[in-house]
C-alpha cells in the first residue's frame, strides 16, 4: 500500500505539473481549428477579429508559465511570439513572450523547455522534403533553420560564423552571427543569434551587431567563381530540348551549384573573420547579452 501511495502522489505531482502545458496547447489548437475554419469557409475579416481575443488570452497563459522577465536594453512589456494563429506567412513560430521590436531584429523571447519540446515535435518536418528538425533541444538551438522557423516570419536565418561564447552556470548556450535574407550569395552578416537553456527555461535573443561588418573580398572572389559556373550551368539548363529526366537533372545541377557557392563563401567569411578585430568585438557583445538574461 505504501508503495501505491508513492506512486499516486508521484503521478499526481507529474499531472498538476504537465497540466499548463496541456490546457495551453488544448486552447491554442481549438482556436487555431476555429479560426482558420471560419476564414476558409469565406469569413477572414471575423476571424482576424477573433484571433486578436484569441492571441490575448493565450498571452496570458504564456506569461503564467514563463515567469517574469527583464532583461536590460529590451522593453518590459512583453508580446505573444505568435505572429498568427491562421494558417499565413509567420504561421507557427515558436510558443513564448516576445520582448523587442516586431521585425526581430533586437529581440528576446523567453519560453520554456516543456514548449521548446513540444514546438520541436510538431516542427519534425514542418519543411516536407527539407530535412529534419532536431529533436534534442540542444542540437536545434544549434541549426540556423530552427531560427528561420521559430522566429523569423519573412526571411530566412544564414550562420556566418559560430561564436566561442560561455554558458552560465550549468546551463546550455550557442551563438552565432548571422543574417536574415531572401536569397543566397553575397552579403555580410547583420545580426547576433544565440539561445540559452537553464533551469527550464529558454531564452532565444537576436541583437544587431554593435559595428558593422565589412566584406571580405576574398570571399567575395570565392562566391563569383562559384556563381560562374552556376550561370554556365543555367545556360545548359535553359538550351536543352531533351527530356524532362536529363532536364530535371541540369536544374539540380545548377542549383546545386549555387547552394555550394553559398556555403563556400559563408565557410570562407567564417574563417576569414576569425583574423578579424570585428570578431572578438562581436563575440563580448554576445557573451555581453547572454549576462544580461535572467537565468537562475
Amino acid at each position: 500500500m505504501k508503495a501505491f501511495a508513492v506512486a499516486l502522489l508521484l503521478w499526481t505531482v507529474g499531472t498538476a505539473q504537465a497540466a499548463p502545458l496541456d490546457r495551453y496547447l488544448a486552447v491554442r489548437d481549438r482556436h487555431i481549428a476555429a479560426l482558420n475554419r471560419e476564414a476558409e469557409a469565406g469569413g477572414v475579416d471575423s476571424a482576424s477579429r477573433k484571433e486578436a481575443d484569441a492571441r490575448r488570452e493565450l498571452e496570458g497563459m504564456l506569461k503564467a508559465m514563463v515567469g517574469p522577465v527583464a532583461v536590460r536594453g529590451f522593453p518590459a512589456d512583453g508580446r505573444i511570439s505568435l505572429q498568427t494563429l491562421l494558417k499565413e506567412l509567420g504561421f507557427g513560430m515558436l510558443d513564448g513572450i516576445a520582448y523587442g521590436e516586431t521585425d526581430n531584429q533586437r529581440v528576446v523571447v523567453a519560453t520554456t523547455e516543456e514548449l521548446l519540446r513540444n514546438w520541436l515535435k510538431e516542427h519534425r518536418e514542418w519543411w516536407p522534403g527539407l530535412g529534419r528538425m532536431p529533436q534534442d533541444p540542444r542540437a536545434a538551438l544549434g541549426e540556423e533553420d530552427f531560427y528561420t522557423q521559430a522566429i523569423s516570419t519573412e526571411a530566412a536565418v544564414a550562420r556566418f560564423a559560430d561564436l566561442p561564447i560561455k554558458a552560465p552556470g550549468a546551463g546550455f548556450a550557442v551563438a552565432m552571427l548571422a543574417a536574415a535574407r531572401q536569397d543566397i550569395g553575397l552579403g555580410v552578416p547583420d545580426r547576433i543569434v544565440l539561445s540559452v537553456l537553464q533551469g527550464g527555461r529558454v531564452f532565444v535573443a537576436v541583437e544587431p551587431v554593435a559595428a558593422p561588418i565589412a566584406p571580405i573580398p576574398a570571399c567575395n572572389a570565392v562566391w563569383t567563381q562559384h556563381e560562374e559556373a552556376a550561370q554556365r550551368a543555367w545556360k545548359v539548363f535553359s538550351a536543352s530540348k531533351q527530356d524532362e529526366a536529363t532536364r530535371e537533372m541540369l536544374f539540380k545541377k545548377a542549383t546545386g551549384l549555387e547552394t555550394e557557392g553559398d556555403r563556400a563563401y559563408r565557410r570562407c567569411f567564417a574563417q576569414r573573420l576569425l583574423r578579424e578585430a570585428a570578431f572578438q568585438a562581436v563575440v563580448q557583445q554576445a557573451q555581453a547579452l547572454i549576462d544580461r538574461l535572467p537565468l537562475p
